[in-house]
């Protein structure tokens, strides 16, 4: 299938001849690897699959089944999309995360495998959790897998963003969660006190954000992946009135940047806090930070 093919004839009604799954699966991975768009086979899988609506594994078992006008047409959009480096979550409009399945668009961050590690951390410490407040939330993701563990919490999850708002409200009645959620200022709309308090705030310096890959600046939301004060402004601004808003016996966990650490617990212990227990990701890099009121 040559390019020429592609450009005036994928997807429209003119066909030169029938393109069968194998045929388009070649021809897309192949052309993925032209644009160097990484993993370009996994890639191709991953659209084709998602527009006919089956799984990776049933693409080869249907090798010869011909695609409709309409099928073909759909999947052209979303190639051409990849090849621009739009981020494949972005382009496909969801993702998984943590076994839920995420709608995802510009107005949110990606939730990254990593993060995953957060709510893993969460789990692994409470048996329960009364109430809880994710600052942040984005797309939801961190809020609707708590809550889908905890599901006698009280769950609140807060962002600036009305955007943001908006996908992660879809997420979680996607996923048959109850969260209530809040346009705030990290702090500045809240009332209670929590159990616990988690957050995955910006936290990319400036300097860091210029070495990023266009896949990343180019298309993902700069306001929830900047920060201020060498990507600390956030955590500062976090810990300084945690304590108003967090129980006696509650705790934060934060996401946090490999290199920035011991920069949060000396910001943590500044505001009072002294139970302060650092844990690392799969690759060893420091990733969750956890603070105990006591």
């Amino acid at each position: 299938m040559p390019l020429l093919f592609f450009q005036r004839n994928f997807g429209e009604r003119r066909i030169l001849k029938d393109w069968n799954i194998k045929e388009i699966l070649k021809w897309t991975s192949n052309f993925f690897k032209t644009k160097k768009i990484e993993n370009a086979r996994l890639n191709a899988e991953l659209i084709i699959s998602h527009i006919l609506k089956i799984n990776r594994l049933n693409l080869y078992l249907q090798f010869d089944r011909i695609l409709t006008v309409s099928e073909r047409k759909k999947i052209k959009e979303l190639i051409l999309r990849r090849a621009t480096f739009e981020p494949l979550q972005y382009v496909l409009g969801e993702c998984e995360f943590y076994g839920n399945r995420i709608i995802v668009n510009s107005a949110v961050l990606i939730p990254r495998p990593e993060t995953e590690l957060l709510v893993e951390r969460i789990i692994k410490d409470n048996a329960s959790v009364k109430s809880f407040l994710e600052i942040g939330t984005g797309s939801g993701a961190v809020a609707i897998a708590l809550k889908m563990n905890f599901p006698e919490s009280k769950a609140d999850a807060s962002d600036i963003s009305e955007e943001a708002l908006a996908v992660a409200k879809q997420n979680s009645d996607n996923n048959g969660t109850q969260i209530n959620f809040i346009k705030s200022d990290i702090f500045s709309e809240i009332k209670e006190k929590y159990e616990i308090i988690v957050s995955n705030p910006p936290y990319i310096s400036a300097e860091e954000y210029g070495n990023l890959s266009p896949e990343i600046t180019e298309f993902e939301p700069k306001i929830a992946l900047l920060a201020k004060e060498n990507g600390l402004f956030f955590y500062k601004k976090i810990l300084s009135e945690a304590k108003e808003f967090l129980c006696e016996n509650g705790c934060i966990y934060f996401e946090i940047g490999s290199k920035q650490a011991d920069k949060i617990r000396e910001i943590a212990l500044k505001n009072g806090f002294e139970n302060i227990s650092v844990f690392k990701d799969l690759n060893g890099f420091d990733r969750i930070v956890r603070i105990k009121n006591k």
